[in-house]
């Protein structure tokens, strides 16, 4: 890598794509180097506002602007200048104005007494000059502001720095010589008002600049800089997109791709760091005045070059100053395949296809990638760039030291209780890497957010989870209860290869080889075994659609409905009563079922799809079940398109879905009349033809995943006096109805005492946390989060009371003595 970095460098180099000039930089003061544009924030402020900045024991207000005069040197008259930044009065070289504003035209052209230094400062006219900013006399500082430095070229002016690389003022600055830049500040402020040249300090709306790394407020600073020249490149890179060459997802990043490219600056590549890849530039020193620098991997290099082109010199020395870290990460699609060689891996791995990143990083390195691929290697370092989102704390928050949030990833993997989280903030804050103020704060976050700890929740649920949000969304919220959801659902696709291995041993082995014919004749198939390989086939498409797309969340969606709510809560409890050859085939279809799901699976859960595919299929080896086995599952074929395509049937998918409707409908209304562990007999009214030609089948399948003791099925019905007892409640599921038979199960007159009694203490826990949260004192001192949790308790309470008001109506509405009979007549609207 330390090669490649090098051979980049001193290609640009001798191309002429990198140069050396000394040029206003962003400068932390903190890190004592240079920075990029984009690592400089840039913070609001509306007004006054202190901000805590490294170096200094109190916060730094920022938020004023501050108007001082400036005598004119041939007269009384004077002219009163403002500014945010007093404190670079000494690097003042100008005075500028509008060249159309009538308030100073007739002073274009004279001079003005510097009030520190006493020397004469011209008063130019320049155009860039917003005639709206403060008095619109501007004092021009071409060493101390990027827009003054561009101003100063164009006028010729000269430039000297005030400031030393920690941002301590120096010798330039005469009387006012070592002092840390705003407590220099300070001390020019009382200066300008004892010389009565003070005018005025007035709230003022501003852009703070603030280093991304370090927290410091960025100083630009004269310094020699290494740049990249990036016109062309940058061109070359807003063509690849316009052409769909390039390919960026989610296309409104395009937009921000061509606005950035479009308005791009050279890079300054050089930071004055004691780490990272050193510039490979040494300086020859010699009798002229003006320093050579020579591009090489070496000193020895830069000397055979040196005499190769008959350059004299005394010495040879490398630059001290290392490479910007985003410039080694800007080779890495074509470095880590062997470049500058022509090796196997670039011939056959370079370009990659998709390029998968945070958008916000799309500037620090994906557009540099291609940037620098299209100049080094004249290709593209991939096709498909797709940009995932921010993830945030489950509030929408980003995370933050200074909000105290940050969650580490394996904390969530391995679990964490809230002392183990609290002493690594401990070990953080005794490094120095948390502030007593972040460190405080993250205590309290912790405290707050997780008083009994993390638990585990393991690296395949935590990946699944991230998947499982729209990754395109510009802001991912993590939530906890989703993480528990997907554990839970690891566990749950274990027990069903659990449930399979046992259901293998039961069965008899086949004399032949022929396990698997059944595959290619679905009509031979029971109702529900067709009806899972339906939802398998089903599955793989959606996935294969979702996967084309980048639509990660469609694809875990459909594994999740697949898997949990269809294979697990429906067919594994639809075969447990199953017997002999009925038994048999469905211990393969779930074979075929949980094989292909677990390949399905694979990118989203990498080790748990491994382990139990390796284990399905030893089994299968053990009883002579023939399968296509790979060495690891991340290597075999990924289930394709239409590969189930003969087992598509959307007519038997809505006919099962209806059932299943009116199951789920018949197992709330056993919730509802406590009767979760009690059997007793329904009635599915439907009229489908389907349903009706096949009412073995459709019966025991809802009886079985219902827990009933029996379901008739009619086409019709109607009611009629009896004889015999019965106590019958309705449902309507569409253009269906189901009927459960309460008869000697429940006691109406104890579940409404029952019900009375939960729904007397609900209310009262309701009013006493509305009459809380309606206080003053709660609404002004509760935390946020505390508040909202209080507010989605309040409507978890409304919602269980309503419900069990709309239970007694319903226990108020049972009639005893009545039962169904089948009947020709219609069905009725509703059972009374």
């Amino acid at each position: 890598m330390c090669y490649a970095v090098n051979e980049a460098f001193i290609q640009l180099h001798r191309k002429g794509k990198i140069y050396r000039k000394e040029s206003l930089v962003n400068w932390s003061c903190q890190l004592r180097s240079a920075i990029s544009d984009i690592e400089v924030d840039h913070q609001l402020v509306d007004g006054p506002k202190g901000i805590l900045v490294p170096g200094y024991d109190k916060p730094v207000t920022f938020g004023y602007i501050y108007q001082f005069e400036y005598k004119l040197w041939d007269s009384n008259e004077r002219i009163v200048v403002s500014t945010t930044r007093p404190e670079t009065i000494m690097g003042d070289m100008a005075i500028a104005v509008h060249p159309e504003d009538m308030r100073y035209k007739k002073y274009i052209g004279k001079s003005v007494i510097h009030p520190v230094f006493h020397t004469k400062l011209p008063i130019i006219a320049d155009s860039e000059v917003d005639q709206q900013f403060g008095t619109g006399a501007l004092k021009v500082t071409p060493a101390h502001d990027p827009k003054d430095y561009e101003m100063a070229k164009r006028h010729g002016l000269e430039m000297f720095s005030i400031f030393d690389d920690r941002g301590i003022s120096n010798k330039n600055c005469n009387q006012f010589h070592g002092l840390p830049r705003f407590e220099l500040r300070e001390k020019i402020v009382d200066f300008l008002r004892d010389n009565n040249l003070l005018q005025g300090i007035l709230p003022h709306q501003m852009s703070v600049p603030v280093c991304s790394r370090s927290g410091d407020i960025i100083e630009p600073l004269l310094r020699p800089q290494w740049f990249v020249d990036t016109q062309e490149m940058a061109q070359k890179a807003m063509e690849a997109v316009q052409s769909g060459k390039l390919k960026i997802y989610p296309p409104q990043f395009e937009r921000v791709w061509f606005e950035w490219l479009g308005n791009i600056k050279d890079w300054c590549i050089s930071r004055q760091l004691w780490w990272g890849h050193r510039v490979p530039a040494y300086n020859l020193a010699g009798a002229k005045e003006t320093a050579i620098w020579i591009a090489a991997h070496n000193s020895e290099k830069a000397v055979e070059h040196a005499k190769n082109h008959g350059l004299d010199y005394t010495s040879v020395n490398q630059d001290e100053d290392v490479l910007d870290t985003w410039f080694s990460s800007s080779l890495f699609p074509f470095s880590v395949c062997g470049w500058p060689e022509h090796t196997m891996d670039l011939r056959n791995l370079f370009p990659l296809d998709l390029m998968e990143t945070g958008h916000d990083i799309l500037f620090f390195w994906v557009a540099r990638m291609v940037m620098m691929s299209l100049e080094l290697t004249g290709e593209l370092p991939f096709k498909e760039i797709l940009l995932h989102g921010i993830i945030c704390d489950s509030q929408g928050r980003k995370m933050s030291k200074s909000l105290g949030n940050v969650i580490d990833p394996l904390d969530i993997v391995y679990g964490a209780s809230l002392k183990c989280m609290e002493d690594k903030l401990e070990s953080s804050f005794q490094k120095g890497h948390l502030s007593s103020k972040e460190f405080e704060k993250a205590i309290a976050e912790k405290r707050t957010a997780f008083p009994s700890g993390i638990p585990q929740t393991g690296a395949d649920a935590l990946r699944f989870t991230l998947c499982s949000y729209n990754v395109k969304s510009h802001f991912i919220n993590l939530d906890m209860a989703i993480l528990k959801r997907n554990r839970l659902f690891c566990n749950k696709i274990w027990q069903a290869t659990r449930f399979l291995f046992l259901l293998l041993d039961e069965i008899s082995p086949k004399t032949g080889s022929d396990y698997f014919s059944w595959l290619n004749e679905p009509n031979n198939s029971s109702v529900v075994n067709q009806w899972i390989m339906n939802g398998l086939a089903k599955m793989v498409n959606q996935i294969d659609g979702a996967m084309t797309r980048y639509d990660f969340h469609h694809a875990t969606d459909a594994l999740y409905n697949f898997l949990y709510g269809n294979l697990c809560d429906v067919y594994l409890e639809a075969i447990k009563p199953l017997t002999g050859v009925d038994k048999q085939q469905s211990a393969l279809v779930l074979v075929v079922c949980l094989e292909t799901a677990l390949r399905c699976l694979v990118p989203f859960m990498p080790f748990l799809s491994e382990e139990l595919y390796q284990r399905l299929h030893t089994k299968l080896a053990d009883l002579g079940i023939p399968s296509s086995q790979s060495v690891s599952i991340l290597v075999a074929e990924y289930p394709s398109k239409d590969e189930f395509a003969l087992w598509r049937n959307e007519e038997l998918e809505k006919t099962v879905d209806s059932v299943l409707r009116a199951v789920t409908e018949l197992r709330n209304m056993k919730l509802e009349y406590g009767l979760a562990k009690s059997k007793p007999d329904a009635v599915f009214v439907c009229p489908s033809e389907r349903v009706l030609s096949q009412t073995d089948h459709y019966s025991k399948l809802m009886s079985t995943i219902a827990g009933l003791k029996s379901v008739t099925i009619y086409g019709d019905m109607c009611l009629t006096n009896s004889s015999e007892k019965a106590c019958w409640v309705s449902r309507t599921v569409e253009n269906c109805s189901v009927h459960l038979n309460l008869a000697g199960m429940v006691d109406r007159k104890m579940e409404l005492k029952k019900n009375q009694e939960k729904l007397k203490k609900l209310v009262e826990n309701l009013a006493r946390l509305e009459a809380n949260m309606g206080t003053a004192s709660y609404r002004s001192s509760a935390p946020s989060h505390v508040q909202e949790t209080h507010r989605l308790k309040v409507a978890s309470l409304q919602t269980e009371i309503r419900q069990l008001k709309e239970y007694a109506k319903e226990l108020a509405k049972i009639i005893i003595g009545q039962h169904i009979i089948h009947t020709s007549g219609h069905l009725p609207k509703k059972m009374n």
